[in-house]
């Protein structure tokens, strides 16, 4: 057993709060007393490895963090992160290569958790190199590794965004969710701290709405020397992961909304 820190008490009160649950609502979740939960968030009483995954799961805790609760209870790590390359993940692995063959020609990438391309099909190096303007993926710039900072910082593609001024408001509201959501990483706050203070994002981003807003999906529009494509976007995560890699994990696919950029794609 893992020598037990101060930090549960206080990891548990942060999560309780960040889910907007009282403790006589976690207690009746846990199936234990009100009394019991307040004399953990006290640090009156220690928790079981049971309890600690009994919380885990009626908060609805990324692994990521269960794993930080464990380890501050006194426990082991409940789950691995595995490198996808790992023999273990071979099926997974096998999975998202098959995803992102099965988009062709359009692009696909693999993201982790803080937006950096794991992998690309060959619609997506495509259009890097399209954006970059190289003619091998081992040429692409260091901020191609990231997509939004791609996105965000002047010397990435964010000049050929027609839409930009739309498109970086919703970005940044959607990653500031997912900050809510995963109990505030302090490495996507980060992110989202540098991102917002790239040149030209809008004072009122948090709350800006997109201006002729007349598709249901908001479009990233592109133009280039002439050339037009606008693309939406749809992301997957895998449904039942046990390994935070996995529940990191996130393919990303883009389709073409109008026929002049499905042309384009098919054309290649």
């Amino acid at each position: 057993m893992i020598t037990p820190t101060d930090d549960f008490p206080r990891f548990l009160k942060s999560w309780r709060a960040n889910r907007g649950v009282s403790q006589l609502e976690l207690s009746l979740r846990c199936e234990v007393s009100q009394k019991h939960i307040s004399f953990l968030e006290l640090a009156r009483s220690a928790p079981s490895r049971a309890m600690v995954m009994r919380i885990c799961d009626s908060l609805d805790i990324p692994l990521r963090d269960q794993n930080a609760l464990l380890v501050a209870a006194g426990f082991a790590p409940g789950y691995r992160e595995s490198a996808l390359t790992q023999p273990e993940l071979s099926a997974v692995d096998q999975a998202l290569t098959m995803m992102l063959a099965q988009q062709e020609p359009y692009p696909a990438v693999v993201l982790d958790r803080l937006y950096n391309v794991v992998r690309a099909n060959r619609g997506a190096a495509r259009l890097q190199a399209l954006l970059f303007e190289v003619e091998r993926p081992e040429d692409l710039p260091a901020i191609a590794g990231n997509i939004l900072r791609g996105l965000f910082y002047p010397q990435g593609y964010r000049r050929y965004i027609k839409n930009w001024d739309d498109i970086a408001p919703c970005l940044l509201r959607q990653l500031r969710r997912e900050i809510y959501a995963g109990g505030g990483s302090p490495e996507l706050r980060g992110l989202l701290q540098e991102l917002e203070q790239c040149e030209g994002v809008p004072d009122d981003w948090k709350q800006h709405l997109p201006g002729d807003w007349l598709a249901p999906v908001l479009t990233v529009d592109i133009e280039k020397d002439g050339l037009q494509l606008s693309f939406f976007s749809t992301i997957a995560t895998l449904g039942t992961p046990l390994d935070v890699t996995l529940q990191e994990t996130r393919i990303e696919a883009y389709f073409p909304a109008d026929d002049a950029t499905r042309k384009f794609f098919a054309q290649a």
